[in-house]
């Protein structure tokens, strides 16, 4: 038995205007590096160091399930999750458990990503994620999962969100066990649903809710190790803070460009980037709520 296929293809919003911005060797080298240290964090995550981490696991050993591939193609980033055929996996929730939980892992390991977006370049994320079929070989992907991420990226998402493919979650039983598995380890799930059915990933809940001290996981980090839980919950109030910042900082930036614009065409296209980004305050807004710790990182 195999478990379920994960592909995730991420889009870079900003990318673009930064590129054709780039007019000098200084200003090349400089996004280089930036991407580079893009795809340092996901050759540390899968490093054989990590790989060790996780055979010594023995709850779970991602890559006794999964091979593993990444590759930044231009400004966007594909992820696959390939299934591997295991003879000891013979029970379906056991399929399902471990299905979800690698989508938990691959959500952890995006964190150093999309804080590195936001924070060196105000850049955010728009992403797909499937369950069909993908092969990803270097710089070459294919297969059905990879056209459904995109399309999902390109026309489902819609807002600065990683969404899930509409095919996704028709598995109820894999829906189940992502949902069991948030409020088991979280307390609370790592989806949201909009008023359209789109479920996405709600990466600054899970950010926020890895220190939350309502939660009995959390306690119990905090009783076994203080020191550490002061560091957590210091990073994670960067990363809250840098995300408010980033999204103020875009939002000023695109509304003082609609003002120096001419025509009712350009206003009305530049509108519908600027209500992406508004959309996306409302996210972190409405997300902060649940959590006192963060309050004071409103957007206004």
């Amino acid at each position: 038995m195999k478990l379920i296929s994960w592909t995730f293809f991420i889009d870079m919003l900003g990318y673009r205007d930064i590129n054709g911005e780039i007019n000098t060797e200084d200003k090349a080298k400089e996004f280089i590096d930036f991407m580079n240290q893009n795809k340092a964090i996901f050759d540390f995550s899968n490093s054989e160091s990590v790989k060790e981490i996780y055979k010594n696991n023995k709850q779970f050993d991602l890559y006794e399930f999964y091979d593993i591939k990444y590759s930044f193609i231009s400004d966007s980033l594909v992820i696959n999750l390939s299934p591997k055929e295991v003879e000891s996996l013979t029970i379906e929730r056991k399929k399902n458990m471990h299905s979800a939980n690698a989508l938990f892992i691959v959500l952890m390991r995006l964190q150093s990503f999309i804080y590195s977006c936001f924070k060196e370049k105000e850049l955010f994320l728009r992403g797909g994620i499937s369950t069909k079929y993908c092969y990803l070989d270097n710089n070459f992907a294919v297969g059905e999962g990879l056209i459904d991420a995109y399309h999902t990226e390109s026309k489902v998402a819609v807002h600065p969100r990683i969404a899930f493919s509409d095919s996704v979650f028709s598995d109820k039983k894999l829906l189940k066990e992502v949902e069991f598995l948030g409020n088991e380890m979280y307390g609370r799930s790592i989806l949201k649903c909009d008023e359209k059915g789109v479920y996405y990933l709600d990466y600054l809940g899970y950010n926020m809710s890895c220190v939350d001290r309502n939660h009995k996981m959390v306690c119990q980090a905090i009783l076994k190790n203080f020191n550490a839980y002061m560091s957590n919950l210091e990073s994670s109030k960067l990363f809250v803070n840098r995300h408010a910042v980033a999204i103020s900082n875009k939002l000023s930036e695109l509304k003082i460009r609609k003002l120096a614009l001419s025509s009712d065409e350009e206003r009305y296209n530049l509108q519908r980037v600027i209500d992406k980004f508004e959309w996306l305050k409302g996210y972190h807004n409405s997300a902060i709520k649940d959590f006192s710790d963060f309050k004071e990182f409103v957007v206004e």
